[in-house]
């Protein structure tokens, strides 16, 4: 079953925006400082741009799936090694989702809560969503998306009036050096269009409205930006000890109590389109391993990426924190290959396949004018 191209377009607005208001803001401010938010700025547009480069090569791949279509570009092997890597990057998204989850629920809104008790179901969920497919995946992003957007909106504007715009001042105090350390750094914390690879000749292009995906981009910068402002300008140098910015902006715009009661909804939607991004991902994960492996049915791929997920949380019992594991240069490699690197790659390999076969349809052409003309010269000369 395909989806549509409305669907698609809430998965790249919910994909831009996943994994940008927990520790994110924090570990941005330790390189970059004031100038975070255009760290931030910077790297979303890039993800954007390549949002409709993927998309090209979705139309182009037509019915073919993504191991298909690489398969016939850059033939068997590079393939298999292209799947790793798509792996790895599917993990390293997943298993950040996951451990952020697990820490913002056990230790910053249920500090007694046993952290198994909400792994063991959430696991359950992301195998559900998985077995289900992509379609109800994006049925589900689509019902949660414009809540988590109105929710956002609302924990960002209502705390506006605590901000100190001179904290943003003096602007590029130390260069832009600082900047394009921090992107490399915490590059894997982005790279927003990766999971499209495991979508293609699943979406429908036939109601297909550039604009639309253009204004889904866009929107989710400008939401990712407000709460960045807003973040920076509430806790300045303080920002680093800020682990959990969506929640602590609450509590900072709350008055009578540690987050009022509206601000606990937000937050709790917020949390179900983490599952629902977890559930994506994982999806991604299986169908790469799944075609790595040339396996058969679903069963075996779903189990791999329930294991993996759980091997996580059992490993760190809330004692190891997936940025310290995860994002390091090797993260950001990953990253940098699979979403900068791969997508012009399979233009050029797809290009360079057309025109050679082109060529070879020239030339047939070529040949059989010419068997045309050597009969009827023979005619000729019969005659």
């Amino acid at each position: 079953m395909k989806i549509n191209y409305r669907q698609i377009s809430i998965m790249v607005f919910m994909s831009f925006i996943a994994l940008k208001f927990l520790a994110l803001p924090s570990l941005l401010y330790v390189e970059s400082k004031n100038m975070s938010m255009l760290v931030a700025l910077a790297l979303m547009l890039i993800d954007g741009i390549y949002v409709f480069v993927l998309l090209d090569l979705m139309k182009k791949s037509g019915e073919k799936n993504i191991y298909e279509f690489m398969k016939s570009c850059l033939g068997t092997v590079i393939t298999k090694l292209v799947l790793i890597l798509l792996i790895l990057k599917y993990a390293l998204v997943a298993g950040n989702i996951s451990k952020g989850l697990e820490f913002f629920v056990v230790e910053n809104l249920y500090t007694e809560f046993n952290w198994f008790v909400f792994v063991l179901p959430l696991m359950i969920l992301v195998g559900f969503m998985v077995y289900k497919g992509i379609r109800n995946i994006a049925r589900v992003g689509e019902m949660v998306c414009w809540a988590i957007v109105i929710g956002l909106i609302y924990i960002a504007l209502k705390a506006l009036s605590g901000i100190d715009i001179l904290s943003f001042l003096p602007f590029f105090k130390d260069g832009f050096k600082p900047l394009v350390d921090s992107a490399w750094i915490h590059l894997s914390w982005f790279g927003s269009a990766t999971f499209m690879f495991m979508l293609f000749g699943f979406v429908d292009f036939s109601s297909e409205k550039k604009t639309k995906m253009i204004k889904y981009i866009i929107f989710a910068i400008l939401i990712v930006q407000l709460l960045y402002f807003v973040f920076y300008g509430l806790f300045e140098v303080t920002c680093p000890t800020h682990n959990y910015c969506i929640s602590d902006i609450s509590q900072f715009s709350s008055t009578y109590s540690a987050i009022d009661e509206l601000s606990w909804l937000v937050v709790s939607m917020w949390i179900v389109a983490q599952a629902v991004q977890l559930g994506l991902y994982g999806y991604c994960m299986a169908q790469a391993i799944k075609y790595l492996f040339d396996i058969k049915g679903n069963i075996l791929s779903i189990i791999i990426v329930v294991v993996y997920l759980l091997a996580w949380s059992f490993i760190g019992e809330n004692t190891i924190r997936m940025e310290e594991i995860f994002f390091t240069p090797f993260a950001s490699i990953v990253t940098f290959l699979a979403q900068y690197i791969l997508p012009v790659v399979l233009q050029i390999a797809y290009t360079i396949k057309n025109r050679k076969k082109k060529g070879g349809e020239k030339v047939k052409e070529v040949d059989y004018e010419r068997e045309k003309n050597r009969d009827k010269e023979e005619v000729k000369v019969n005659i």
